[in-house]
């Protein structure tokens, strides 16, 4: 989402005056389950997890997200509490705060705020129904391809010879993504790599040569 094309330039720089991004380093928590919904953020630059614990403790992760994604947005639908945490996992993370009244004020009076909100709201919504179908119909291996094919298409950088994808997530935050093991992500990882469906390039960057031929 970009406030500065939602909104007019005079308004978005006004509300950095007023309000500066916010700078978070990796381990940092935006908010925690529970808490009461005072803002609603916007990330700048970097990367955010989205996640819960269960019962036993265990953390559970439902989404990573990056440049452009907003958090906290449910409350313009009725949601007091947050319902999960959200923790950086990038450092220099940026976020642009918005207060709760001012976000209900835009969304009530500003046409241009309100349907891209609910635009972004249901595109989310429809990425975990998904997510959730992917889970339940598809073993690990398929899993990991569809969540390879949704990197491409949401972060990658094409090119004439394949896509590049660049990570700030570790195999264990995928497998987490996926329902699996680190252990399980990083041998199917090596079958892929072997297969020549992907190359790696350190640790962040992951490079698919053919979209199709992965499908």
């Amino acid at each position: 989402m970009d406030l500065y094309d939602i909104l007019c330039p005079y308004k978005y720089n006004d509300h950095l005056k007023a309000h500066p991004l916010s700078n978070y380093n990796k381990q940092d928590f935006l908010f925690m389950e529970g808490d009461l919904v005072r803002e609603i953020f916007l990330v700048a630059e970097g990367r955010v997890k989205i996640g819960f614990y269960d019962n036993e403790g265990n953390e559970q992760v439902i989404a990573f997200l990056g440049r452009g994604e907003i958090l906290g947005e449910k409350a313009l639908f009725g949601e007091s509490r947050y319902k999960e945490f959200a923790q950086v996992v990038a450092d220099h993370t940026m976020i642009c705060k918005l207060r709760l009244d001012k976000a209900r004020e835009l969304a009530r009076d500003y046409v241009p705020f309100s349907l891209t909100l609910t635009k972004r709201f249901g595109e989310r919504m429809q990425r975990l129904e998904r997510r959730l179908q992917i889970l339940l119909f598809k073993d690990t291996r398929q899993r990991l391809v569809e969540f390879l094919k949704d990197l491409c298409r949401d972060i990658g950088t094409p090119s004439r010879t394949g896509v590049k994808i660049m990570l700030e997530i570790t195999q264990s935050d995928i497998a987490a993504l996926i329902g699996s093991s680190r252990k399980t992500v990083s041998l199917l990882f090596t079958d892929l790599e072997e297969a020549g469906l992907v190359k790696f390039y350190g640790r962040k960057e992951i490079y698919v040569p053919d979209v199709e031929k992965l499908e």
